[in-house]
């Protein structure tokens, strides 16, 4: 809330890469449960929810009470705001209900990724310190009953005073309860509400306020171990708010959202995004399916689609596979990774898409902080304009503002930015730093990006994936851009790989349209048209083939794993002995 009062013009200085975005419309200060309560109101018979996996089609009025239920089977369990609650599940309705309970009480919600190992979700819940946990008992074609079993071992064993010292109780969603297990099912769980009174529920929800963390958000990036971010319904509410006047959203879109709920992508464009515009939110399955979220996307005549890059694409590719026209849809957010204009004009002409935007943002920024449409892109690059209520600056190693048209690392301001690192006070402080007379807090993204006078950005990688050539910079995602283009490539991901002269030189992995790769002198030809020979990739690895995996390694939310790559590629040109 503090960053909202401090809000104000600062003034530009022309040729120099800072810039701010408009301060209308005003930001809201209203809380998640308020929203909620809002259209089970103004819309009560407005479907709100279609999760077809579960055969659930919730309207607002219906989603409110359901969202009321469990509040109070909550606050009957002892779960007090600010008190920690494990999510970890697929997009499922339960989902949705915790989160939005979970919230309403002013208790925080951690989302879980989904890709955690049992020894992951061990760690984060303790460290965490949740006190409840609820999970699923499949995900996908994935078990998760061992992972209930350890957990169940180690609070029985009485190691849970030093594994899991703060976690109570577990939670399961299913019906079908292993025999002697002692953890609950999500319905019979609920059935505690008759300790709690929709009076109560009531007096607790006024003391919620919007500048309360609802959720901690871990870190989804490609290195490192992942942070827990947390954000308030203030951050997230007011994103969810600008991104869809942007994209001219309405409670008329029906959202297909196949991004997971667990990822800033997910949970801030799809739920948030519907519950701040009253449209309807769709989860096409639990775990993300091309061919299911395909047949949802007709069935449920959508009119919206958020995802990254990868999941658009292997969509487009499943529609194609069937030999049926994907159907129009008319907005959408593309993002969560690099953009190409290639794969934005098809996934444009294959949806038809008119206001589709392409975002740029963190999860530390609530996501969002730059958007981009079809209108900003020309051959090479796409060009984002900033947020409202946002400010931007790229700045050099010292810290200093570059001229425009310099690259440099893009550092974001204002009320999207994370209330901080979850006991993690070194590395908050790390990335968040004020400027030099103490106007605004930054966040520094460790993204590379270019402004022009505009003011406008084109991201240009990540600082830490910038491949140094024999002291020259290369970078992955001008490359990346040009390969998209050649009509044998469905998608590149470009890596460094270490070489003996000149410390390090570009790799490509190529997924392929048809079943025969392109020469490598092809590919290099192609690059080279249009960049420096030294940013031709010198070597080359196709999906598939000769000890590379059949599909990109991904992150839980669909980014891909470029130091996964890297190991990869050095790891085969090391048995060719070229290393």
């Amino acid at each position: 809330m503090s960053r909202l009062i401090q809000e104000k013009t600062i003034p530009t200085t022309p040729g120099f890469s800072f810039t701010h975005g408009p301060l209308e419309p005003s930001l809201q200060t209203t809380t998640i449960g308020d929203l909620l309560k809002f259209h089970a109101k103004s819309s009560p018979d407005h479907c709100a929810l279609i999760a077809p996996s579960s055969s659930t089609r919730l309207t607002y009025s219906e989603l409110n009470d359901r969202i009321a239920l469990v509040a109070r089977a909550l606050l009957s369990s002892g779960i007090k705001a600010g008190d920690r609650v494990g999510i970890f599940a697929g997009n499922t309705a339960e989902w949705v209900e915790v989160f939005l309970a979970t919230a309403r009480i002013g208790a925080v919600a951690v989302l879980l990724n989904t890709f955690f190992t049992t020894s992951e979700i061990k760690d984060s819940v303790r460290f965490t310190e949740c006190s409840l946990l609820f999970i699923s008992d499949t995900l996908g074609s994935h078990d998760l009953w061992p992972c209930i079993n350890y957990l169940e071992t180690v609070m029985e064993n009485g190691r849970a005073e030093c594994l899991l010292p703060d976690l109570k109780e577990i939670v399961i969603f299913s019906s079908n309860i292993q025999k002697g297990c002692r953890f609950r099912s999500y319905e019979t769980y609920l059935l505690r509400t008759m300790r709690t009174s929709a009076a109560d529920l009531g007096s607790i929800e006024k003391r919620v306020t919007s500048d309360m963390v609802c959720n901690f958000q871990f870190t989804s990036g490609t290195t490192g171990l992942p942070k827990a971010a947390a954000l308030s319904h203030f951050n997230i509410i007011n994103n969810a708010v600008l991104m869809g006047q942007i994209i001219r959203l309405t409670r008329d879109d029906i959202v297909c959202c196949p991004a997971p709920l667990f990822h800033a992508a997910g949970l801030v464009l799809g739920l948030i995004g519907c519950l701040t515009h009253g449209a309807t939110l769709v989860l096409p399955s639990p775990t993300f399916d091309p061919a299911i979220t395909a047949q949802v996307l007709r069935s449920e005549q959508c009119t919206a689609i958020h995802g990254v890059p990868t999941i658009l694409a292997a969509i487009v590719a499943s529609y194609q596979q069937m030999d049926v026209r994907p159907p129009p849809l008319r907005t959408g957010i593309l993002g969560g990774s690099q953009v190409s204009p290639a794969l934005l004009r098809k996934v444009q002409a294959s949806f038809g898409l008119q206001d589709l935007g392409v975002a740029y943002g963190m999860t530390e920024t609530s996501p969002l902080s730059y958007i981009g449409t079809g209108r900003h892109a020309d051959d090479t690059a796409i060009w984002l304009s900033i947020m409202p209520h946002t400010y931007a600056k790229v700045i050099d190693k010292q810290g200093k503002i570059v001229p425009t048209g310099v690259p440099g690392e893009l550092c974001i301001a204002g009320y999207l930015l994370q209330q901080g690192y979850y006991r993690n006070p070194e590395k908050t402080q790390e990335v968040m730093r004020f400027d030099e007379d103490k106007q605004l807090l930054w966040m520094h993204t460790g993204d590379e990006a270019i402004m022009n006078e505009n003011g406008d950005c084109h991201i240009t990688g990540r600082l830490k994936e910038i491949i140094i050539r024999g002291g020259e910079n290369v970078y992955p995602g001008e490359i990346e851009d040009r390969l998209n283009l050649h009509p044998a490539i469905a998608m590149s991901a470009v890596v460094g790989i270490e070489d003996k002269k000149y410390g390090e030189v570009v790799g490509a992995f190529l997924e392929l349209v048809g079943q025969d790769p392109p020469v490598i002198e092809e590919i290099q030809s192609w690059v080279r048209q249009t960049l420096g020979k030294h940013k031709a990739p010198q070597w080359v690895f196709y999906l598939g083939k000769e000890g590379v995996p059949d599909c990109f390694p991904k992150t839980g939310s669909g980014k891909i794993k470029k130091t996964d790559l890297s190991a990869i590629g050095n790891r085969l040109v090391h048995r060719k002995g070229k290393l």
